[in-house]
């Protein structure tokens, strides 16, 4: 993460509404996404041991753990889920207070444009807020719990696991980079459009301008997206026929193929899920770099966020 962004996270994280209450449902939520994964683990030694011939009998308290973890999992985690969704909620008034205090403007365009700025920092913050909440968190948990157990279970499929996450990592870097200049054009974009349309019937101009750079908007998420889903797709296949190899060749068991290939499949949706984030972030700093350049709010500092 740049200077830049842990400035604006520290920033987003001081207007938080009631900041103790936000750290202790966070807190709920890191320990409910560990369950996920530990349910995995779980069922991956109920098939070790039905290889293995176990009875029946000896497997319903396996099966039992796994009810429990799953029941202590929803309850945790939905609980959390709610608590902090109504933190969230309130933190978006709190930013709109915030920044209405040090609203100047000589206009009513000028004001237009402000308070949409405003709305624009506000809906970004409360996105980014509500990802990291469900499921940012949870890619945090997995992506140092899965790497963990690969590396205690086998060390080829964890060099395989860490140069997945490595590439993926490095191209949503370059991504991101570009999605945030055209998200500063598409702001900009919207401001214009929602300040004509609060005085003026006539926003063709506006609304062309605003269409034209969204549809640049759309073409970069396309190839971004697609982009990352095949580095997805070709590590998983990677994984995949290696894990074939080793059972087909009686290097390993059945059971190992599911753990593995269960872990595997949980990078892709977790890693997507830090790309959505990414995504978001950077909605939010540009939001926040074009209200600090705004010469009617006065509550933010640009020298303070780069």
């Amino acid at each position: 993460m740049s200077k830049s962004s842990r400035r604006i996270f520290t920033f987003v994280f001081s207007l938080l509404y009631h900041p103790g209450s936000f750290a202790f449902w966070i807190m709920v939520r890191f320990i409910s996404a560990i369950f996920p994964m530990l349910s995995i683990y779980l069922f991956s030694n109920i098939i070790k041991l039905l290889e293995t011939g176990i009875s029946y009998s000896q497997i319903i308290p396996q099966v039992l753990i796994i009810l429990f973890v799953l029941v202590i999992d929803n309850y945790t985690r939905i609980l959390s889920v709610h608590k902090l969704q109504y933190l969230i909620s309130n933190t978006e008034f709190a930013i709109h207070k915030f920044m209405i205090n040090g609203l100047k403007s000589d206009s009513r365009d000028e004001r237009h444009a402000s308070i949409q700025a405003i709305r624009n920092f506000g809906e970004a913050v409360r996105g980014m807020l509500e990802l990291i909440r469900q499921p940012g968190i949870d890619s945090v948990v997995s992506l140092i719990v899965i790497p963990t157990i690969l590396l205690f279970v086998d060390f080829r499929a964890f060099i395989i696991e860490i140069s997945y996450i490595l590439v993926y990592y490095f191209t949503d870097i370059y991504t991101t980079h570009k999605y945030t200049r055209l998200k500063d054009f598409q702001d900009a974009k919207t401001e214009s459009y929602y300040a004509a349309l609060v005085d003026n019937n006539d926003i063709e101009l506006e609304s062309n301008a605003y269409t034209r750079h969204f549809y640049r908007l759309c073409n970069w998420g396309f190839i971004e997206w697609f982009s990352l889903q095949n580095i997805a797709v070709s590590f998983y296949s990677l994984s995949l026929l290696y894990q074939i190899y080793l059972v087909s060749s009686g290097q390993s068991l059945l059971s190992n193929l599911v753990l593995v290939m269960g872990y595997m499949s949980q990078t892709q949706t977790l890693l997507n899920n830090f790309s959505t984030i990414k995504d978001r972030l950077a909605d939010t700093q540009v939001a926040l770099t074009r209200l600090a350049k705004s010469d009617q709010i006065a509550v933010i500092d640009l020298d303070d966020l780069v």
